[in-house]
């Protein structure tokens, strides 16, 4: 118990001494508490009170320390353009405009430090081991697309490096044994890519590796959303199977076996880049087997601490790692809550009945307790949570554990017989594609994730815990009374059905309703009207495909109407293709422009495909979306610029009216304004994300918009511009933004036209 105490106390003195950006308080703050504790401890008081404190002052001092030793040398290079000598720690990983490596560098004769290299694509050849020499330009790692993170400094990564002059590569100096693992794991996928078609060879990558490399984008958004992302993350799982596969051949009661089994596990966690997960999983085996040796009895809360423990020991600014977070609490899940309810629901079982139901109650089990501790997590990183997660983990666990077994015996008989190891790997790619078939097809689910900020879904899962609380409440208060579980499983489902249906009800009671979704530098609005909905747009760098597919699905339907495309450039058409795996689409419009883009080739194939009939706009259109008109500008311009030959798109209901330009730049407005009679709108939506080359003071003047929406993200182009913003400004426009509001909702007044 006092291990529990002392780890509450320096988890959550870390959280506050990484998350809060004023720091100086850390040192002095962190003395006062050991002091305190220490006093305490002397007087023999408030036990847990004294065991929190002196963790938590712990935890301050030393990260006081590891800033000194750790981080100052990282900082002592930022804003600089020093000579580096570099060696490269994991292999390159490919990026949008080059390469990245993972390096332990610094200038010579300095202290080297963890950096992040990002070079051109000729460094992916380099491997685990090399070194480099150049002159780099230094600066912080700690934002991803302009926005403040702990996801590498969660890693030990304080700095990031970009070459200023040639780059000179240096073979590896001597031997290191976390070097040869790691270049072991690179012999070992390049077997797997040998032996397995590329899609296969990319899943088990990532399921024996932690390689998901070979992962396409779309289909980890697919595992994502039916709870499956968890598998092609070396974990716990991982471990626990082949710590479960070893046993099967080494008994972990007789020591030798145990050292055998132990050093096998440390190598599996290095070579996998040793994850949270996995130390944790590691150091939980290590305690269970060592525990019955040493004659100790092992308690496995205490075990989860000392990992814990350990991992912030060696990092803590580990302690802001999601991937961390997840794994320690939803194991706390389980072993809270987990093993009761198996127990409790195995012994409602008739007896003869239970060797068959065991397996199916363990995995469910699992999966609702992993749940418990994650699911609040999942709503602030994501904003969304998966509600089919127990079910994709009772249909696919199987097959995750022969792929991975399977994998693992394909791979020596490979490399012993390569036939032998052909022959296995057309049978393990079956539960492969089984995984693949079922994620794809539950990611197409209505409700297979919830998005918290849309109808009650919040409310409900807020209720959810409620009744979680007042059950636990219960047990503890009359343990010798039974608590039907239809009873409160019955009220969560009610509820559950109460909240879609008023979430369906809300989106479908107005007569036109305009969502600009945020999708970061990019467009995809949700034009609804009763239960008519249509799309306009899909891209962005925010995955706009599966942000578009989870907020539709969400809404209750998983269908369009309509996709309306004004473009083929990826920031306004670059998530269709995920778009139209996840939700179906009864038409799709667009200009007849730009033939040779790929995008625009493979949207077509793709739509043909599915039977999705693609009506090109050569001329004025106007549709009918429930209530709602929606008017389609042709291209004005036949040739130039894609940009110059979007389509615009003019959504209105009872007098309301919201007009959108796609990336029309501002001589080609003044084209459309004096081409057509276009009327005073509501809203605009500002032409090519608030650039100062769209959005004219002729086109304001000629729809004099009571609001102007952009939708925007993190970019280098500097969108919104100030001239931009000014032309609005002089206007007497109200500005929305999606980079600061998120999702924007409009909707058109009731009734009869103003």
């Amino acid at each position: 118990m006092t291990l529990r105490w002392v780890t509450a106390g320096v988890v959550g003195a870390a959280l506050l001494g990484v998350y809060l950006s004023w720091t100086a308080w850390v040192l002095p703050v962190g003395l006062a508490a050991l002091a305190a504790g220490v006093l305490l401890r002397v007087l023999k008081k408030f036990a847990p009170a004294r065991w929190v404190l002196l963790g938590a002052g712990i935890a301050l001092l030393w990260l006081t320390v590891y800033g000194a030793m750790v981080r100052a040398p990282a900082q002592a290079l930022e804003s600089r353009t020093v000579p580096i000598q570099g060696e490269v720690l994991q292999w390159p990983e490919e990026t949008l405009y080059g390469a990245r490596l993972y390096l332990k560098a610094g200038e010579p004769g300095g202290k080297p430090v963890k950096a992040l290299f990002y070079g051109e694509r000729d460094l992916l050849s380099l491997r685990p081991g090399d070194r480099i020499e150049t002159v780099a330009e230094c600066s912080p790692a700690n934002r991803i697309q302009g926005e403040e993170t702990f996801y590498y400094a969660g890693q030990g990564y304080f700095l990031q490096m970009k070459p200023r002059d040639e780059i000179t590569v240096l073979p590896p100096e001597g031997f290191s044994l976390r070097t040869s693992l790691t270049l072991l794991a690179g012999t070992i996928m390049d077997q797997i890519d040998r032996l397995y078609p590329q899609q296969e060879a990319g899943f088990l990558r990532a399921l024996l590796m932690g390689d998901k490399s070979g992962l396409e984008d779309i289909d980890q958004n697919h595992f994502n959303r039916v709870g499956l992302g968890h598998v092609v993350v070396i974990s716990g799982f991982h471990v626990s199977v082949l710590m479960g596969f070893l046993a099967l051949f080494l008994n972990p009661k007789k020591k030798r076996n145990v050292a055998v089994i132990l050093l096998l596990l440390v190598a599996f966690c290095c070579m996998t880049g040793s994850d949270p997960g996995t130390v944790r999983a590691t150091v939980l085996c290590a305690l269970a087997m060592l525990a019955p040796l040493v004659g100790r009895s092992y308690d496995s809360i205490t075990g989860l601490c000392a990992a814990l423990l350990l991992l912030l020991a060696w990092n803590p600014w580990a302690v802001a790692n999601a991937g961390l977070q997840f794994s320690f609490l939803s194991t706390l899940g389980i072993l809270v809550f987990g093993l009761k309810w198996y127990g409790a629901w195995r012994a409602r079982v008739p007896e003869r009945g239970r060797k068959w139901a065991a397996p199916w109650l363990a995995c469910a089990a699992v999966s609702l307790s992993a749940m418990v501790f994650t699911v609040p997590l999942s709503g602030l990183y994501f904003g969304q949570f998966s509600l089919v997660s127990p079910l994709a983990n009772l249909c696919t666990e199987w097959a995750v554990v022969l792929a991975f077994l399977g994998g693992a015996v394909s791979l020596v008989a490979g490399a012993l017989f390569p036939p032998l190891g052909q022959a296995l790997a057309a049978v393990v790619a079956l539960p492969v594609d089984y995984f693949y078939w079922f994620s794809r097809t539950a990611s197409g689910w209505s409700l297979a994730a919830l998005r918290l900020d849309i109808g009650l879904y919040a409310g409900w899962v807020v209720f959810v815990y409620g009744v979680l609380i007042l059950c636990l409440w219960r047990i503890n208060r009359y343990p010798d009374r039974h608590l039907p579980v239809a009873l409160p499983v019955g009220a969560c489902a009610v509820t559950l059905a109460a909240a879609v249906l008023f979430t369906v009800y809300q989106a479908q009671r107005h007569d036109l309703t305009f969502r600009l979704l945020d999708v970061g530098q990019g467009q995809c609005v949700v034009v609804t009207s009763g239960s008519a909905r249509a799309m306009i747009d899909c891209g962005g760098t925010k995955d706009p495909g599966d942000t578009a597919a989870t907020y539709v699905q969400s809404l209750g339907r998983s269908r369009l109407d309509l996709l309306i495309l004004t473009h083929y450039h990826n920031d306004h058409a670059g998530g269709v293709l995920e778009l139209l795996e996840r939700v179906k689409v009864g038409a799709i419009v667009a200009p007849d422009v730009d033939p040779d883009s790929d995008l625009r080739q493979a949207i077509a194939a793709r739509a043909a495909q599915l039977d999705i009939p693609m009506h090109y706009i050569t001329e004025n259109t106007d549709l009918t979306l429930g209530k709602a008109e929606i008017t389609l500008y042709a291209p004005v311009t036949g040739g130039g610029d894609s940009n110059e030959q979007c389509l615009s798109v003019l959504c209105q209901a009872n007098g309301w009216e919201a007009l959108l330009t796609g990336d029309m730049p501002l001589e080609t407005e003044e084209l459309l304004v004096a081409r057509e009679d276009l009327p005073q709108v509501d809203l605009l939506v500002a032409g090519h994300h608030g650039s100062k080359y769209a959005t004219s003071e002729t086109l304001l003047a000629a729809v004099d918009p009571d609001a102007v929406a952009i939708s925007v993200g993190y970019n280098n182009y500097g969108h919104p511009t100030p001239e931009t913003l000014g032309r609005i400004q002089a206007q007497g426009a109200a500005v929305y933004r999606t980079d600061y509001e998120g999702h924007i909702i409009f909707t058109a007044p009731e009734g009869e036209e103003s």
